[in-house]
């Protein structure tokens, strides 16, 4: 289990500067009049900070903030973005950290190490909230992180992955489009054709190694023994189709990620998840669309697990709380109200709540996604990812660099992933022999 320990703040602090209910308008739940007795019923803004779970303003505006409002007229929602300038590590400090958390369940562990996460068992035990009502992946996917039944947040909404593609780069070229089930290999291939005739492209872009390995469903460290789980075939693959991939002819100086796919509109192919869609509906709404469309994430030709993880949108109540009954009834409301998980679900976002009538009305309040082959979307198999550990961190910088070395050929596969094996061990006993000394 991922253990949350007061000695991993400095560590954590540190590690911040390298990385990355019943239906709205229904009787009141026993949490509604302390989270109304906490403030008096006087008006009160809450700050909701966003890092790890990617929302856009029109979404947080609709599925958040205006929702809330109505159900609580005197409640203000404000969204804090992490960015160079609003790190959670300042907020800390001068102590102005956020009420709310939104961040993705596979990001809770960075939270868990400021102890920034309150632990909501005794809230969801008095407001009898049944935590059988949510998708079991996804409330199982936050309890891998309690090490004794902690429940650190709720889940909003459940990711998905796709692989979109640009249909006016793929019909300028005369390349068929890519299908549901494809492969990595076969999206490397259809990524070699484009470029072949056409270098002007960026023909395939992924989130990067260290998201793409949680795809897989692959370990960075072994949750028992707390050693780096690098050197194997599965990482061997994923830094093979990696090299690969950088050696595919495309215009080098294009853009990569989401801003390549969906602002530039000169990435052909992108594997990556559903805040594109949110994205994508912005930009059609300003009069920029393009001609896209999407088909199921692609998964390896020959692995023995095929699906990919289980990542949530989760809401959580920081540990700072100024108002820690309020918050908790907010989202409590948010991620239980069938009025709003609808809107969820209309947005496109996956309810958490396990009810098939939500996957019905997905997407059906977005213009962008008429005519698109959104059920490629349920077509997806998801898996349960390895246990989250404290020093992922410290093995993903680590491989991160090995990749980046074998791409420049500065080292062969099976030398770079040793080194990175044995650096991310080295790093880890030192971490872990000056949590003993602070002991």
């Amino acid at each position: 289990m991922y253990m949350n320990k007061k000695s991993l703040i400095l560590f954590a602090l540190a590690s911040l500067s390298l990385s990355g209910c019943a239906a709205a308008g229904a009787h009141l739940s026993a949490s509604e009049p302390s989270a109304r007795a906490e403030t008096g019923g006087e008006p009160v803004t809450l700050q909701v900070f966003q890092a790890g779970g990617s929302i856009s303003d029109t979404e947080f505006k609709q599925l958040i903030a205006d929702p809330v409002r109505k159900k609580y007229p005197h409640i203000t929602l404000e969204l804090i973005r992490e960015s160079a300038n609003t790190k959670r590590d300042q907020l800390i400090t001068s102590g102005s950290f956020p009420d709310l958390i939104f961040t993705s369940s596979i990001s809770m562990g960075g939270f868990l190490d400021l102890e920034l996460m309150k632990d909501l068992q005794e809230p969801i035990k008095k407001s009898n909230l049944d935590l059988n009502r949510f998708e079991p992946r996804s409330i199982n996917g936050i309890k891998a992180y309690g090490s004794s039944g902690q429940v650190y947040a709720l889940p909003f909404s459940i990711n998905f992955g796709a692989l979109y593609y640009n249909k006016d780069l793929f019909d300028r070229v005369g390349e068929p489009y890519p299908q549901d089930g494809i492969t990595w290999e076969e999206a490397l291939d259809i990524g070699k054709k484009l470029a072949a005739k056409d270098n002007t492209m960026k023909a395939l872009g992924t989130s990067g190694v260290t998201r793409d390995y949680i795809s897989l469903l692959l370990p960075v460290v072994d949750a028992k023994t707390d050693r780096a789980a690098l050197a194997t075939d599965d990482w061997r693959w994923l830094l093979q189709f990696h090299e690969s991939l950088s050696k595919i002819p495309d215009n080098r100086s294009a853009k990569g990620g989401r801003d390549g796919f969906v602002k530039d509109k000169t990435m052909a192919m992108y594997t990556s998840y559903g805040a594109r869609i949110g994205e994508l509906e912005e930009i059609e709404q300003s009069g920029q669309g393009f001609n896209w469309d999407l088909t199921t994430f692609p998964v390896r030709k020959d692995a023995s697990v095929q699906g990919m993880e289980t990542e949530s949108h989760v809401m959580a109540v920081s540990a700072t709380a100024k108002h820690p009954d309020t918050a908790f009834e907010v989202i409590r409301f948010l991620t239980t109200s069938d009025e709003v998980q609808m809107q969820v679900a209309g947005m496109a976002r996956i309810s958490s709540l396990k009810d098939d009538k939500y996957k019905k009305e997905f997407g059906a309040n977005l213009k962008s996604l008429n005519g698109k082959n959104v059920q490629a979307i349920f077509k997806n198999k998801y898996g349960t990812g390895p246990l989250p550990t404290k020093y992922d961190a410290v093995a993903e910088k680590a491989v991160s660099a090995a990749s980046q070395k074998v791409n420049k050929g500065e080292a062969d596969i099976n030398s770079a992933l040793r080194a990175a094996e044995e650096a991310a061990n080295k790093e880890i006993d030192s971490l872990k022999a000056g949590e003993q000394a602070r002991k």
